[in-house]
């Protein structure tokens, strides 16, 4: 019997198991757990992420209008999804070594206040909208196109793609980038397929747009979708204008842990809401939309008016939202030239829980909120007495509350102190003219019933007082004879 010579030696014959992955299994798994609109938000961070790159010798911290004359156009019909802007393009090197990989190098490229952080944002929403695409890009007058072919997906042959130069002297003239993606995937275009649908799903896209980039969009950037225009949510907490003495004043923290610095504003943007306005929970006078948590990571903003204890509702003695907390908004604004340090989920849209650096800012959330929801019940009762106060407070945007803290001090009436490596400053709210306790009396009552006592009061069922007001009434009434009786 003849025995191998690897086995006389023996060596054991040399196999080798596969580990790579297939495309589809790979592009499957990125493209699953993202919404659409989240990810045409990544091609819009790219744009953003542009900007920066061109603008890297200036601090857009300081620069009101850091992103003024530069755009993205996006156009959606019922086969395909075009976004164009003039963010500069993607430098060829940047191209050839990291921007159509699937994942992030570990090699640091640059050393910028940016969003992108793994690698994978163009990609997967690529994927996620369409089965092929088209990028064409003008960087530094160097025009190229860069395909992914229809078959890419299921095809195992190399992961690469070609870049074919360009000679074109119209073509994105001023420098920018121009994804085109076609061939729609089954389930997306069906969002698409009727003009009805199409305006649906634009009015989402823009609203969702308007609560990421507002701040953003501030700052000078324009965006359109088939050619309609984006507008911003303007973010304002009340100021009192005064230097002395009591006034409706935020509570301002700012701090630098290492690479990441940290602005905070919590306060009111709107008086706490009187009993009108909360007559009945699921009747609500005052929307609560505007309430909240605003989360802003470079610029991004990452997490919109949240009500929940990721941002300290219901936790250390803070509780939990309810309607009478409606006219309370906060917001965090996290700026770093590492993005991988910034507290944010792979899709943008949510906090890393798991960092140090936001679990020691959320203590401070916590504290100015409490401040403000300490506030609102100490004055139950009282809101015609509270009014003077929260109705002469000027609207204050909140662009110019997380500005450095001399311009701050230069421009509004506070004065930060140190606090545990970073600033603060506290306000002195108004209180109360005594320390009685008071309590909210809330109960339902038949229509007819209350107009009876309505006429009772008033000779007239038609009187226009609230229900609220003649709840009030009826209180009195009784007090006023009991109080006699007690006295007799």
């Amino acid at each position: 019997m003849l025995i191998p010579s690897s086995q006389k030696a023996g060596v054991a014959m040399s196999k080798i198991a596969k580990g790579t992955p297939t495309k589809e299994f790979f592009v499957g798994m990125l493209t699953r757990d993202i919404e659409l609109s989240d990810a045409i938000l990544d091609l819009l961070d790219n744009c953003l992420d542009g900007v920066v790159r061109q603008k890297k010798n200036i601090d857009k911290r300081s620069a009101a209008n850091y992103y003024a004359d530069y755009y993205s156009h996006i156009t959606i019909d019922h086969n395909s999804f075009t976004i164009e802007d003039n963010c500069g393009g993607i430098p060829i090197e940047i191209a050839e070594k990291y921007a159509f990989r699937m994942g992030r190098s570990a090699d640091k490229i640059d050393d910028l206040p940016t969003v992108g952080i793994y690698g994978i944002g163009m990609k997967r929403a690529i994927f996620k909208i369409g089965k092929s695409a088209s990028v064409i890009t003008r960087n530094n007058n160097t025009l190229y196109k860069v395909t992914i072919p229809l078959n890419w997906a299921s095809s195992e042959d190399t992961w690469d793609f070609s870049i074919e130069e360009m000679e074109n002297k119209e073509e994105l003239q001023d420098g920018g980038t121009r994804v085109e993606i076609e061939n729609i995937n089954e389930g997306i275009v069906e969002n698409w397929n009727t003009e009805d649908k199409l305006n649906t799903f634009i009015d989402r896209l823009i609203k969702s747009i308007q609560e990421s980039y507002s701040f953003i969009i501030q700052k000078g950037f324009h965006i359109e979708i088939n050619k309609r225009p984006v507008s911003s949510l303007p973010l304002q907490l009340l100021m009192a204008d005064i230097d002395k003495g009591e006034g409706i004043k935020p509570f301002l923290y700012k701090q630098t842990f290492g690479d990441v610095s940290v602005s905070l504003a919590v306060g009111f943007y709107a008086p706490p809401p009187s009993p009108e306005d909360i007559d009945d929970e699921n009747e609500l006078r005052r929307s609560s939309s505007g309430a909240g948590w605003t989360i802003v990571c470079n610029d991004r903003v990452i997490l919109y008016n949240d009500k929940s204890h990721l941002t300290g509702w219901g936790e250390a003695g803070v509780p939990q939202y309810h309607t009478q907390f409606i006219g309370i908004r906060g917001i965090v604004i996290f700026e770093s030239n590492n993005p991988k340090n910034l507290p944010m989920t792979t899709t943008k849209r949510g906090i890393d829980t798991s960092s140090n650096i936001y679990a020691a800012v959320k203590d401070q959330m916590r504290k100015g909120l409490k401040m403000f929801t300490d506030y609102t019940n100490r004055w139950k009762g009282q809101n015609a007495k509270e009014r003077t106060f929260s109705t002469v407070a000027k609207s204050t945007p909140i662009e110019v509350l997380v500005r450095t803290q001399e311009e701050i001090e230069k421009i509004a009436p506070v004065k930060f102190r140190k606090n545990h490596g970073g600033i603060v400053f506290n306000p002195e709210l108004p209180k109360p003219p005594n320390d009685k306790p008071y309590k909210i009396i809330r109960f339902s009552k038949g229509t007819e019933e209350i107009l009876d006592i309505v006429e009772y009061f008033f000779h007239d069922r038609t009187h226009p007082i609230s229900p609220s007001e003649i709840g009030e009434k009826c209180f009195e009434y009784v007090l006023d004879k009991a109080q006699h009786k007690e006295g007799e």
